[in-house]
């Protein structure tokens, strides 16, 4: 009976877990954003005009503003140069530019689809994303011609392991990236996509 109690426990918690850390992540982010921006509204205009979820309005209208702004062409001009600003600044210029080339990493392009791989390696295969074609950039040694580097995600966890390796060590898989992250990150396990039951 113990056994029973528990496989069925188990099931029960697999089954709402994802619901619950969805809801639960959705009401922080909400209760986050009311608390941020109720703060100027009631300082500036007083409680009498304030109401629960005010916040969160203000903060849908000035994020879909800042996402209007931005595409015009005088703040496209001020980002170019904050860009070459911290770009100019060490160590800043580090960090700044890793997180620039893994956002537009992500934000795929033309080729997304031949950026997943799988890469032979000592008998294994490993599912990994192709992150360079081209080391003339770069201090000799780093990469030869025909090389490619292969950046292996490890599960469970955010980091991963970047390979220099034979363009012929590895094979495009038609997968993109976000589905190839979701496999190595939950170590394979079959999800409502990959015929979980």
């Amino acid at each position: 009976m113990k056994g029973k109690f528990g496989t069925i426990f188990m099931r029960g918690l697999i089954a709402i877990a994802p619901i619950a850390l969805t809801i639960a992540l959705v009401v922080w982010l909400g209760s986050f954003l009311e608390e941020t921006f109720s703060y100027p509204i009631k300082e500036f205009f007083g409680t009498k005009y304030y109401f629960p979820g005010l916040g969160i309005i203000v903060a849908v209208v000035v994020i879909f503003f800042v996402g209007v702004i931005f595409n015009t062409y005088l703040v496209q001009k001020f980002n170019d140069w904050t860009d070459k600003l911290f770009n100019r600044i060490p160590l800043v210029k580090t960090l700044y530019g890793a997180i620039c080339d893994l956002m537009s990493f992500f934000k795929g392009g033309e080729k997304k689809s031949e950026k997943v791989v799988s890469m032979d390696w000592n008998g294994m295969r490993f599912v990994g994303l192709v992150t360079r074609e081209n080391f003339n950039d770069l201090p000799a040694g780093v990469g030869e011609e025909g090389d490619v580097a292969v950046f292996i995600p490890l599960s469970y966890q955010i980091g991963g392991i970047t390979f220099m390796v034979p363009r012929s060590a590895v094979r495009p898989i038609d997968m993109s990236v976000e589905d190839a992250m979701r496999f190595v990150i939950t170590a394979g396990a079959p999800g409502k996509k990959g015929g979980g039951k």
